[in-house]
């Protein structure tokens, strides 16, 4: 990508803007860092020169496609850096605000040339968990944005920025010039090698076709490796180079050729990069083959929607473990969770792992009370007479849901538990910190952040409650069991009848977290 010659641009307010480095391309332009670090810059250039375009008719074209973008009402708190100003004549461009310290996400894509070693440059970009934390803030973003029925239109390594600090995974998209209602696409747009195999058949971009592209980053983030970069394009004993008469990466980019793990057509394996069984939960393989199978490259509607990568990446996160060796994160395999160990140094294969601690999240669904006055008035009516109704099973209707582990790495820190283990993917409901573990020389302390009480037991003593905003100290975690009683928002939101009380909405559901050193 060459740099431009323009040392400065201006924009529609009179301010200069002094270009610094090119921070990336994406499907329909470049971006630019400026001398002020919280402002990008973004023009539409020629594909052949990268030099930026400059013709009149283009830059009332692209003014009245940007005016689309503004007047699509994206909440402000979904992480887009919306165009802020647009560029005065000749060039077609915006202002847009980023947080100081941001990079593009491409920067955890270990390049494919092999020459980086998987392991070392996992540990170099933040570990395995923060990888989950950075996709699944992602997909937040893209399910939120796709709830006000827009599409993104070209997701690509360069139009998604993460924190440079390693301790957090902050996500913002860029780019967002290409966004429209789903029903006003009017674009066949992608960055080449990200692109949905309909949008290179020439149909027009799609929710089903940005849900494709982000697959095939999150893919390259996870296992270092293309979801298509197997055996027949890289020239191995199954081909590629050596057929002369066929572009297999061509071929892959229409969706005819095989992922490298697909479950039914082995035919483009891989071998290198990091393997699926130390980053893939059965989960997120799941989402991959309906995403990349025969199936999901030819319909798209049948692929997983971004929600599911959601969830799925959530999980992946709170699976992952710290190794006491390397300090890199790794995932625990439930299969064999006590003997699980980490794969990425040899002490950590070889030696001996420290306990980590499994915060195993049950939901309870008690409805004694409800089944109760229900079959009360049952036996009320069938004494008047009349038809015969036939009483509400308890069994049917109780029942407990298991419905996450959270691991703990078990040393020194602070680790929080959050609400968002309830099935609630529409984020309807704002992702808080619930508990609070502090670990400390061997002491345990347990506080409640939350506005409602929680009893702390063993399975076979009870401790009494912890007050909201309080903590209680233990000298050991293993088997206690903490119980709560679930609810979103206000309580009042669930009074659909008056009929039922708090105290019997209070304990419909409780969720039991049970500590286990394993």
């Amino acid at each position: 990508m060459e740099e431009s010659n323009i040392q400065f641009v201006i924009d529609e307010n009179g301010y200069k803007h002094y270009l610094d480095e090119v921070l990336g391309g994406g499907g329909q332009g470049i971006t630019w860092k400026t001398k002020d670090p919280n402002i990008l810059i973004k023009m539409k250039v020629h594909p052949s020169t990268g030099e930026p375009i400059v013709d009149e008719k283009e830059y009332e074209k692209f003014k009245r496609e940007l005016d689309e973008v503004r007047i699509l009402g994206i909440p402000d708190d979904i992480h887009i850096t919306k165009p802020v100003s647009l560029l005065r004549k000749p060039y077609c461009g915006y202002t847009m605000q980023l947080l100081r310290d941001m990079k593009p996400i491409k920067y955890w894509i270990r390049p494919f040339d092999g020459t980086t070693e998987p392991g070392r440059f996992l540990y170099n970009t933040g570990g395995l968990r923060h990888r989950y934390e950075l996709l699944m803030n992602t997909a937040e973003i893209f399910t939120r944005l796709y709830a006000h029925s827009t599409v993104y239109a070209d997701i690509s390594p360069e139009n998604i920025f993460a924190s440079g600090n390693l301790d957090s995974s902050e996500v913002w998209l860029i780019d967002a010039d290409n966004m429209r209602y789903k029903f006003d696409v009017e674009k066949q747009i992608q960055t080449p090698g990200y692109g949905a195999p309909e949008i290179m058949k020439g149909e027009l971009n799609s929710l089903q076709a940005d849900e494709y592209s982000f697959a095939i980053l999150a893919h390259e983030i996870l296992t270092m490796n293309s979801p298509f970069y197997g055996e027949l394009l890289t020239g191995g004993e199954g081909g590629g180079w050596d057929d002369e008469d066929v572009d297999y990466a061509d071929l892959a980019s229409k969706g005819e050729v095989a992922w490298i793990y697909d479950e039914n057509d082995d035919s483009n394996r891989c071998s290198t990069g990091l393997p699926p069984q130390y980053a893939f939960t059965n989960n997120i393989k799941k989402l991959f083959e309906r995403n990349f199978g025969e199936t999901g490259r030819h319909n798209p509607l049948s692929r997983p929607k971004m929600r599911d990568w959601y969830v799925a990446l959530r999980q992946a996160a709170n699976l992952t473990a710290k190794c006491k060796y390397c300090g890199s994160t790794f995932l625990v395999q439930l299969d064999d969770i006590r003997n699980c160990k980490c794969p990425f140094c040899k002490s950590g294969r070889e030696k001996e792992r420290d306990p980590f601690i499994a915060a195993v999240i049950t939901d309870y669904f008690n409805v004694d009370k409800i089944v109760g006055n229900v079959n009360d008035e049952i036996d009320a009516f069938n004494k008047e007479g009349g038809y015969e109704v036939e009483p509400v099973s308890l069994d049917l209707l109780k029942r407990k849901e298991p419905v996450s582990i959270k691991i703990i790495d078990n040393m020194d820190g602070d680790y929080f538990l959050y609400n968002y283990h309830t099935s609630d993917t529409s984020f309807s409901e704002k992702a808080e910190k619930t508990i609070k573990i502090e670990i400390s020389k061997g002491e345990y302390t347990i506080r409640n952040l939350m506005n409602r009480s929680i009893r702390i037991a063993t399975p076979n003593s009870d401790y009494g409650e912890i007050l909201p905003k309080s903590s209680k100290r233990l000298l050991d975690i293993n088997n206690i069991i903490l119980t709560m009683s679930v609810l979103r928002g206000d309580m009042r939101d669930y009074l659909g009848d008056e009929e039922f009380t708090t105290d019997d909405i209070m304990h419909l559901r409780e969720r039991k977290i049970q500590f286990v050193l394993v």
